[in-house]
């Protein structure tokens, strides 16, 4: 693409913002409906093209229901909520919510950055456009709360979220947003955004190694492609690098990794001279990724219960073969808690028990020989692999920064009780690269001294979403759970990327989101790697949204999947 077509292109697309921006709330339901179904008609070759990215056994099951749950799956979901969201913005001037706002921690003093008090409010179960998006079954036991800035009361928060609902989409302008490559689905979600959250036309360039994936994702976007709100284009540094210095684009999101953030802001510059400047003058939105801890706090664990996160830990090692920004990479644990054996025995087993997975991601195989000491195996692929035992004192190669490996640290910690292994928990997150999201695992039957420690322990982790008994994954997945950074990231120090995607009820103030599961669940997750029925379960939810974009219930599709969520 020359400069003259680049500039054309980015003129449609701020034309096509203006006249979005003109828009009502009645007529932004209905395009996010429409690409909502748009999305569902092409999920089969969308997720065939991205197993064939990654290099996965044509027809594997496995791989088939994470292409199909990080693609048009959490596309189609995201937007049913943002078509919800508006129609409610139509009707009442504020979109719906499960519960009403509510402050949190009245009179506390501020800890670690947290503020003294904030405002809650719940996010499931959610509704789309035609009613029940079926959260109470697909999600049963789940909670999500977003938790926001107290500017100064109720009254002050309603009043601040009007304003958000009346300024944010009209912003206008044009979004340059730079497409991760690790999974599918990034670049659409980061797509819709841009549109209906900030009223800003979008340039989508696709990683390299989406290119296959073009005509797929104009398809299911196609909606916005018509309405003049998106372009999509294929190329490499040098597209990109026009795209951000043309005079129309006004905004630029990156999804991807700190060196590809600092060379666009920085260039060659070192951001921690005072004096350098940023070579990037354009507001810049990004995410940047993690080393992603799982803290196991102690106790007493039934054989379930241990089993079930074991399992959970372990799925989050292996899913997409850990090139994902959430993938855990830290397992902490406590070094005196009886059964720290036979939980890790537990996540090894699982793990062993998995083939290995393709090396496909550029320079997975350099760094997992890198992270493990051991050459690669002749066939390419890259076995899960867990040190245990690791002293941070000593070693901290493997938590010292993001690797795209599926190779993960196990680093006890030494405590006398909950409350000790808390503190020491606390403290350890702080020395980790990353704010994105966190995974803690808390045992039932506390007595009240140790759930308070626990409850503070969450409450103080400084990421921008803290998953309890849960992967932090599932945030991402449920759409309109606000995902970036914790606050207070700079251009100069980052780290894991300034803003939020994924608010589709236009929030103001955010400052983090909990979610919480059970400790135990006779349901097994699709995305489980062993799950015998996950390709099925996940064709059927991406079936049931395209009923609810129709306007029906969905209930039938739902009803057909019983037997597969009970063989799990």
């Amino acid at each position: 693409m020359n400069t003259s077509e680049l500039s054309s292109v980015l003129g449609r697309l701020a034309a096509g913002a203006l006249r979005f921006a003109a828009t009502d709330a009645r007529e932004r339901a209905e395009l996010a409906r429409r690409t909502a179904l748009a999305t569902v008609a092409v999920a089969a070759p969308w997720a065939e093209a991205a197993v064939a990215i990654k290099r996965a056994v044509p027809g594997s099951g496995s791989a088939l229901a994470e292409e199909l749950a990080t693609g048009p799956m959490g596309t189609a979901r995201l937007c049913l909520l943002t078509a919800r969201a508006q129609l409610d913005i139509a009707e009442r001037g504020l979109p719906r919510a499960p519960s009403t706002p509510r402050l949190l921690h009245a009179g506390r003093r501020s800890v670690g950055g947290t503020p003294p008090a904030l405002v809650g409010l719940d996010l499931l179960p959610a509704l789309g456009p035609s009613g029940s998006l079926h959260d109470g079954m697909i999600h049963q036991g789940f909670a999500a709360t977003v938790r926001c800035h107290d500017p100064g009361g109720l009254a002050n928060f309603q009043q601040a979220w009007r304003r958000e609902v009346e300024e944010r989409p009209r912003a206008g302008g044009v979004a340059v947003v730079l497409g991760a490559g690790n999974v599918t689905g990034l670049s659409a979600a980061d797509v819709i955004s841009q549109v209906f959250e900030h009223g800003r036309g979008v340039l989508l360039k696709l990683h390299p190694l989406h290119a296959p994936l073009r005509p797929h994702l104009e398809s299911a976007l196609g909606p916005l492609v018509e309405a003049g709100l998106l372009a999509i284009v294929e190329g490499g540094a040098d597209v990109a690098q026009a795209a951000l210095a043309a005079a129309e684009t006004t905004h630029v999101h990156v999804t991807g990794g700190e060196a590809t953030f600092r060379a666009i802001v920085w260039g060659s510059a070192d951001p921690g001279d005072r004096t350098a400047s940023p070579r990037l003058s354009k507001p810049i939105t990004c995410e940047l990724g993690n080393v992603t801890p799982w803290f196991i706090l102690p106790g007493r664990y039934s054989r379930a219960e241990l089993a079930h996160q074991a399992d959970l830990v372990a799925a989050s090692i292996a899913n997409n073969t850990s090139f994902n920004c959430i993938a855990t990479k830290g397992i902490v644990t406590c070094r005196s808690w009886p059964q720290r054996a036979d939980f890790l025995a537990l996540v090894e087993r699982r793990l062993a028990s998995l083939p290995a997975r393709p090396g496909w991601y550029p320079g997975a195989v350099r760094d997992w020989e890198g992270a493990t000491g051991r050459v690669a195996p002749a066939d390419g692929t890259l076995p899960c692999s867990l040190f245990t035992g690791v002293d941070m004192k000593t070693d901290d190669r493997l938590l010292a920064r993001e690797r795209f490996v599926p190779v993960v640290a196990e680093v006890p910690l030494d405590a006398d009780d909950l409350a000790g292994f808390c503190g020491r928990a606390l403290a350890f997150s702080h020395r980790l690269p990353g704010s994105l999201a966190a995974s803690v695992t808390i045992p039932n039957g506390l007595s009240a001294v140790d759930a308070r420690h626990a409850e503070d322990f969450v409450d103080h982790l400084a990421f921008g979403v803290v998953a309890v008994n849960t992967w932090s994954a599932l945030a991402y997945a449920l759409g309109n759970v606000p995902w970036g950074g914790f606050p207070g990231a700079t251009l100069a120090v980052p780290k894991s990327g300034i803003g939020f995607v994924h608010d589709p009820l236009l929030l103001p103030l955010v400052h983090n989101s909990v979610i919480r599961a059970p400790l135990w669940s006779p349901i097994r997750p699709p995305w489980f790697p062993w799950h015998s029925a996950g390709a099925r379960l996940t064709r059927g939810v991406v079936e049931l949204y395209g009923r609810c974009a129709e306007g029906k219930s969905g209930t039938g599709t739902l009803l057909t999947m019983l037997p597969a969520v009970l063989r799990g």
